[in-house]
């Protein structure tokens, strides 16, 4: 009778993190969509994708604009919706953590991930997002913020906290694993979504273990930061210096966290502590919502990226 009623609610649960995931790409669509038009009343044709009359710096900004909207709606809607409650979302001073372990094997699995995505991508001839950066000024400091600092706060915020606060009752493992297959789904991307998911199951275990998601936020701001600074250094600094230290990042953080891992669990650590019991992570494809919700994702990945 346990078992059933732990099933039941992981249905219900994970339905609700998967109307929340698709509702997350909608409102950002529709926002996009919302601010092109109010863009091109003042300039005739201007959007977001194709900002004419307009400095690179306000695109940054309205940009940023739909993409905080696109996770706050959601966000307010699943805590007037559902059981979530605010105290669900883990805004919380975290447990004692080791930032000095978790910073550095976090680095460590998610450019391992990075790599592997890159050379499978490259395997299978598709092509990864490239990002373009202004070469520096306020439409610099911008992008920065669109990409480092508001990702690392709201997408926490709304897959840590959010989806992974309606899971919890279902145990660590289909909290930690439900929000992280979405999270790599609507990256939109082969390469960066083995990377996102890698990154949601560590962040998760990670928000679990310290009842916290603002350790989460830091490292995510972290990696996003040395990711933006790669990517700017491929844009305009010389061809040698961008690859030493693009190698360097991928090779030397995985190999770091190997060692510590492997140094950890000599001494006793072990990732499943700490954990709570509960139903089985593919419990999560019990629900029907959530199965759509992850086809639609993974089909609507691959004609996004056919057609751009």
């Amino acid at each position: 009778m346990q078992k059933f009623a732990k099933t039941r609610g992981v249905k219900g649960a994970a339905s609700w993190c998967a109307l929340a995931a698709v509702g997350y790409l909608t409102a950002r669509y529709l926002l996009e969509a919302l601010v092109s038009l109010c863009m091109s009343l003042r300039v005739p044709g201007a959007t977001l994708a194709s900002p004419t009359g307009f400095s690179q710096t306000e695109a940054g900004i309205l940009s940023m604009v739909a993409a905080i909207g696109g996770i706050l709606l959601p966000v307010f809607l699943l805590l007037r919706l559902t059981r979530l409650r605010s105290e669900d979302l883990r805004l919380l001073i975290p447990a004692p953590w080791s930032p000095a372990f978790c910073l550095p094997v976090f680095l460590g699995v998610a450019n391992a991930a990075n790599l592997f995505g890159g050379l499978l991508g490259h395997l299978l001839g598709t092509e990864g997002n490239t990002t373009s950066l202004p070469a520096g000024g306020s439409a610099l400091v911008v992008n920065f913020l669109g990409l480092c600092v508001v990702p690392a706060i709201l997408e926490e915020l709304f897959f840590r906290g959010a989806l992974q606060g309606l899971m919890r009752p279902c145990g660590s493992a289909a909290a930690i694993f439900a929000p992280a297959l979405l999270f790599a789904l609507l990256h939109m991307d082969l390469a960066q979504g083995i990377t996102a998911f890698v990154c949601g199951v560590f962040l998760g275990w990670l928000t679990e273990r310290t009842g916290s998601i603002l350790p989460g936020m830091l490292l995510h701001f972290v990696n996003n930061t040395i990711a933006f600074i790669i990517a700017y250094l491929q844009l305009y600094a010389a061809d040698s210096t961008a690859l030493c230290a693009e190698l360097f990042v991928l090779l030397f953080f995985p190999l770091v966290a190997l060692w510590m891992i492997w140094h950890a669990m000599r001494q006793g650590f072990r990732f499943s502590a700490g954990l709570r019991p509960g139903v089985d992570a593919w419990d999560v494809f019990s629900s029907p919502a959530y199965t759509v919700a992850v086809v639609f994702l993974a089909f609507f990945s691959v004609y996004s990226n056919q057609i751009g």
